[in-house]
């Protein structure tokens, strides 16, 4: 890595703080030691201590802090309680639900930025998020997280796209795929050719995990999502109904020939074929990843364990073109939120008891900057990341490296990995919102310059495959294949106690009924098992869930 450019970088760094950096200290260390503390306690964050190394140094020479970061959970048990009674919340919070943030506001220990506002104009300048927090809070105690000024088509892959190993798929004559359920199919063909992987593990048509199930099999669910249905309104989420993100219609996923029941005779199929991982209803996610590394599954209904997880473990692979890529469907309509101008459900705060104020605020401002976006993400600027003299932000050979690489001795050392956006896990503007600065997303996996650097010989082929398209994000837009919709300014509907038990109840017979009828003997159980499913469910209150959930969704349809 050339040191020249790298210290040139930082100064023009800190140059782009600019008015949301003032007081800027980039002389001495003796001046570095005069920087002032700020404690973040977050609900998210699993570090404690002070932030060091190449971040930390970042913050105490351009903003002149030093950032301590205290987690709510220690040893899996939540401090919240005592905090609120003490008032000990530190300087900075960062809430993860509307209601923890309220019961905040009850205490008194949260302030009103309202009369702030002149030392926030980074953050005034999100006025849909700032709005939409002040009328749930009655006052601008929270400051909305993952916003963007524009709602954004992105750039990134969407979760719910299915991969398969391509280089089965070509062998096979790249047929045209009619439905999702005709991948099934295909993945039977490729287990008959490649009955053990290259290392000689067992290759399965489908593996399945049950450790993040809620309310059903959350995998199989997933698949309405490819299908221009949706789980969430970015506020709210549906836990028995797929929602329409083309009009205003709905399906509960009970009801006949739903994609749901649909997915669960796809995934019995296999079963009864001797081609679905016998371990699905019982691994865990880290038990699912670790087959996924290895390639143990045809087909990925989330795509990106392939194509995130398969493919970089195995560069000895996709450099001759073998792999996981998506492969599209005639039916594919995948379901994609764009950015919002709303924001989500995790806010930043300010502390009634903060030691430090006008630092802390500071702080808050500039991590909602356009700079403050940049370095959240990506750390320093001429680092991890720089922009050539195209104006096109790329990695460095550092950047292009090992996480666990340290960082210059001039820049602060310490091992890249531990960013802000790690250490502390609360974030402001969306990563994948276009940055004025770059003129592309802050998410450095999108950039044009990484996709075409890192592309490997499997990615070289499915681009040359699919018209040029640099990703699977690309190859949707241009063929409409993609259904992106706004996140609208919709209430976020708290249940009540009777209702959230009454889904709980519906909930766990629906997940374990859907695990018996995947793995039935015969299609004579499968429909008894499920035509019992429903009727224990319905007795247990699943047509009032489903209700209460179309009345969400009624007042999605009518703000969108």
């Amino acid at each position: 890595m050339d040191l020249k450019k790298t210290g040139k970088a930082l100064m023009l760094g800190g140059l782009l703080v600019g008015t949301a950096a003032c007081g800027s200290n980039n002389e001495s260390s003796d001046e570095s030691q005069g920087a002032q503390d700020v404690s973040i306690y977050s609900m998210s964050s699993t570090y404690e201590g002070e932030i060091r190394g190449y971040v930390g140094k970042y913050l105490q020479d351009e903003l002149g802090v030093n950032v301590n970061v205290i987690p709510n959970s220690v040893g899996g048990t939540s401090r919240l309680e005592t905090r609120l009674t003490t008032g000990e919340l530190g300087d900075l919070i960062v809430f993860t639900t509307q209601k923890d943030l309220n019961r905040a506001k009850t205490a008194g220990i949260i302030e009103d930025l309202t009369e702030y506002k002149e030392k926030l104009p980074n953050v005034t300048r999100f006025e849909d998020a700032v709005a939409r927090a002040e009328t749930i809070f009655e006052g601008l105690y929270g400051i909305p997280t993952t916003v963007s000024q524009e709602a954004e088509v992105t750039k990134t892959n969407p979760t719910w796209l299915p991969s398969m190993r391509y280089d089965y798929y070509k062998e096979l004559g790249r047929p045209e795929i009619e439905t999702y359920w005709d991948y099934g199919v295909l993945a039977e063909q490729m287990v008959e050719a490649h009955p053990e992987t290259e290392n000689g593990d067992k290759f399965y048509a489908l593996s399945l995990f049950s450790e993040w199930d809620g309310n059903s099999v959350n995998q199989l669910r997933s698949i309405a999502k490819s299908q221009g249905y949706t789980d969430t309104d970015g506020v709210n989420r549906y836990e028995f109904i797929n929602v329409s993100v083309l009009d205003d219609s709905y399906e509960d996923i009970l009801s006949e020939d739903s994609l749901y029941l649909q997915a669960l005779k796809w995934a019995n199929d296999l079963h009864k074929k001797g081609l679905l991982d016998p371990d699905s209803a019982s691994q865990t996610w880290e038990d699912y990843l670790k087959k996924a590394e290895k390639g143990q599954s045809a087909i990925m209904p989330w795509g990106y364990t392939g194509e995130l997880n398969f493919n970089p473990v195995n560069p000895e692979l996709t450099s001759q073109g073998k792999g996981y890529k998506l492969v599209p469907n005639n039916e594919l309509l995948v379901a994609d939120q764009k950015t919002t101008t709303y924001g989500n459900n995790w806010f930043w705060a300010v502390s009634k008891n903060a030691k430090n104020k006008d630092k802390a605020l500071e702080l808050l401002d500039f991590l909602y900057s356009d700079e403050g976006h940049l370095f959240w993400e990506n750390g320093p600027q001429g680092i991890m990341w720089d922009i050539n003299d195209d104006g096109k932000p790329y990695l460095t050979e550092l950047g292009s490296g090992s996480w666990e690489a340290q960082a210059p001795e001039e820049a602060g050392s310490g091992a890249l990995s531990e960013t802000f956006k790690k250490l502390v896990n609360g974030p402001s503007v969306d990563q994948q919102s276009v940055s004025p600065i770059l003129n592309e997303p802050a998410n450095r996996s999108v950039w044009e310059t990484t996709l075409l650097e890192s592309a490997t010989e499997l990615d070289k082929q499915w681009t040359e495959d699919h018209d040029g398209a640099l990703n699977s994000k690309e190859y949707l837009l241009e063929n409409g294949l993609l259904a992106s919709y706004d996140i609208a300014d919709v209430p976020l509907v708290e249940r009540g106690d009777e209702l959230d038990l009454t889904y709980n109840q519906v909930g766990a017979v629906i997940k374990e009924y859907s695990w018996q009828m995947i793995y039935a003997r015969d299609d004579e159980t499968f429909d008894s098992l499920k035509n019992e499913m429903i009727e224990k469910a319905k007795n247990l209150g699943y047509d009032r869930c489903v209700e209460s959930e179309q009345t969400i969704a009624q007042a999605w349809f009518a703000a969108r």
